[in-house]
């Protein structure tokens, strides 16, 4: 019996996936139907076939419909028949049908064609219903939060009416000495009044003097003074002897002489004669 029922379990199991699937299948193929006839509605619309699109359009509703586009062109088709107060309610649902599944975007380009004041009338209704929708997600956090024992967070504080004190700026320090008025009190009689004295008028006087004349010879100028030589200026004989002329032969005879005493014919032999004794 035990082992009958543990062959049963995987049967039961795989019974449960099969039927899960078929109905997600069977969704699926359910939507599909839905929106063709949604579809359909609104070409009707469009088309000007008021009573065919309202029959299209309620078939979808009545199918199970998730998509709030079915409500608001129902509602459209109502309100162009004149039954406006049907036509909102049917925008109440679709916008209440929105604010919980999102879509917005779509939505306004499938309603874009939808003008006027009619239109002004459902954009109240959905943005009514989204901050409906807002509210009552923040109540059900707030309500989660307490029961799990977080307080759930305060209002903002309202801002004070009172004026703040204001901050009292405080004088700086004294100095210990008092700091004298005038800066150049201590500088003597010349700068008391503030003005630098005047030694001389012409900065530039006694440039052109020279610095050496006061010095007294040193180094070889100082040994030849001792040595009774004449100065480097001096162009006397240092040998007592008048300087003997420029031009003269330093050796006293004439430049123009043979140093050898012979004559100074350039024809002559100068080996005295013909070495063959002709």
């Amino acid at each position: 019996m035990i082992r009958r029922s543990f062959s049963l379990a995987p049967l039961a199991a795989l019974a449960l996936i099969g039927a899960m699937l078929g109905s997600h299948q069977a969704s699926a193929q359910n939507e599909s139907i839905l929106a063709e006839t949604y579809g359909r509605g609104v070409h009707a619309y469009y088309a000007g076939q008021y009573t065919e699109a309202y029959d299209y359009l309620s078939q979808a509703i009545d199918g199970g419909t998730r998509d709030p586009r079915a409500y608001y062109f129902r509602g459209i088709v109502a309100h162009n028949q004149g039954r406006h107060a049907e036509a909102e309610s049917d925008w109440q649902v679709g916008a209440q049908m929105e604010a919980r599944t999102g879509g917005g975007a779509g939505i306004g380009r499938s309603l874009s064609r939808f003008q006027g004041s009619a239109r002004l009338k459902l954009e109240q209704i959905r943005q009514k219903a989204r901050i409906n929708a807002m509210m009552n997600a923040a109540a059900r956090s707030d309500a989660r939060m307490m029961e799990l024992g977080v307080q759930p967070s305060a209002a903002a504080a309202a801002p004070s009416t009172t004026t703040p004190p204001v901050a009292v700026k405080q004088p700086p320090p004294a100095p210990s000495a008092p700091v004298p008025d005038d800066p150049f009190a201590d500088d003597g009689p010349a700068l008391a009044g503030g003005q630098p004295k005047v030694e001389k008028n012409n900065a530039l006087e006694g440039l052109d003097d020279n610095p050496f004349a006061d010095d007294a010879p040193t180094g070889a100028a100082a040994d030849a003074a001792d040595a009774g030589m004449p100065a480097a200026g001096d162009n006397s004989n240092p040998f007592g002897q008048p300087a003997a002329p420029a031009g003269g032969d330093p050796f006293g005879s004439d430049a123009g002489a043979d140093p050898f005493g012979a004559p100074a014919g350039g024809g002559a032999d100068p080996f005295g004669g013909d070495p063959f004794g002709n």
